[in-house]
């Protein structure tokens, strides 16, 4: 029997682009799943409420479970919460501005099908919000990939897995590393991708299976443990620096718990792909500032990539737009992320 899957939906201030993801799951084709969504004790929370409510009385059919925190969570509080309250053997996990693709949820169920397969990784699509335009595709892998339990499997699943939307995780392993050291860095995520992956099998789906809408305001920082890193609609330097940082202490602190040696991995991968992680500032920043946010990305330790250099200087030479063009021909042209890291998993027929 397929296992039951939960979408899991952690809800804040959206009520209009959750109805657009709710549109999308009920676009699947009906099987053993449900849908869990968990309101954040957001200002719109009452709108989310009634949005939600009336979209469930418009398709009895499906199975939805509304849950309303009883105080702020935070955005990694909320994901184990959501955990916590699903029914299903898998969780997958959508962003309340994100959609499913058609036919997501059928890829995914053939996924976990498979004996021992711990963590779904999935490729995406970026969409501009305000035209509908597809900007950028994210595809990592050549075909569906196996990544059997170790910390090469690790170390080429983390930084992959910044985005959620999609992700897919076996339910009661997540929930067996349930901690809240990480709450506020916004990449709890990847703390369950380290432990899970170095037990069970993760499993990359080629095609794409969600959408992120690019251009709508973020929340992030609405949370308490979030207050001082973060600020709703902003992304400042110091934010991106806060996000970077928590990237080596969550791989820290893997490597010392149940993967020895991913730290180093996670450095070389994170220095290799240091590009957006200059870029997001590089656009709007003076050249002076812009030098000194990224004296402090290298201090972190992508410094000690010389791409992480290379990218720094294109980027004061040619700027953003001209960067940017580039970077996406090449992924065009070679049909996906090239790939700097090594590991591709063990290709799987579909």
């Amino acid at each position: 029997m397929t296992p039951k899957v939960s979408i899991c939906i952690p809800a804040y201030n959206r009520p209009a682009e959750i109805v657009l993801l709710l549109e999308s799951i009920a676009s699947q084709p009906i099987g053993n799943w449900d849908v869990v969504i968990c309101e954040d004790r957001s200002p719109r929370g009452p709108e989310i409420e009634k949005a939600v409510r009336e979209f469930s009385g418009q398709h009895p059919e499906l199975k939805i479970q509304y849950s309303a925190n009883d105080h702020n969570l935070g955005y990694d509080g909320n994901l184990r919460q959501l955990l916590d309250i699903a029914t299903g053997e898998y969780c997958v996990f959508m962003g309340d501005d994100d959609v499913l693709v058609p036919g997501a949820l059928a890829r995914i169920l053939g996924a976990i099908e498979r004996p021992g397969t711990g963590f779904i990784l999935r490729a995406w699509r970026s969409v501009d919000k305000d035209t509908g335009d597809a900007t950028e595709e994210h595809r990592y892998f050549p075909g569906d990939r196996l990544f059997p339990p170790n910390v090469e499997s690790v170390a080429a699943l983390f930084r992959r897995s910044v985005f959620i939307s999609g992700l897919t995780v076996h339910r009661e392993t997540a929930r067996r590393f349930h901690t809240d050291r990480f709450d506020g860095l916004l990449l709890y995520q990847l703390y369950l991708v380290g432990r899970i992956v170095s037990e069970q099998n993760g499993y990359y789906i080629s095609d794409i299976i969600s959408v992120r809408h690019v251009g709508g305001e973020h929340f992030f920082g609405s949370g308490e443990k979030e207050e001082g890193r973060f600020t709703p609609g902003q992304l400042l330097p110091s934010q991106s620096v806060t996000f970077v940082r928590g990237l080596f202490e969550i791989a820290r602190t893997l490597d010392s718990e149940c993967a020895p040696g991913l730290y180093s991995l996670v450095c070389k991968d994170l220095g290799r792909y240091s590009y957006p992680m200059l870029e997001i500032q590089a656009r709007g920043l003076p050249r002076r500032e812009f030098r000194a946010y990224a004296k402090e990305l290298a201090c972190l330790g992508l410094g000690d990539n010389w791409m992480f250099w290379a990218y720094y200087v294109a980027l004061l030479s040619a700027g953003s737009r001209i960067c940017n063009f580039m970077i996406r021909s090449v992924k065009r042209i070679w049909g996906r992320t090239p790939n700097l890291t090594g590991n591709q998993g063990i290709a799987v027929r579909q």
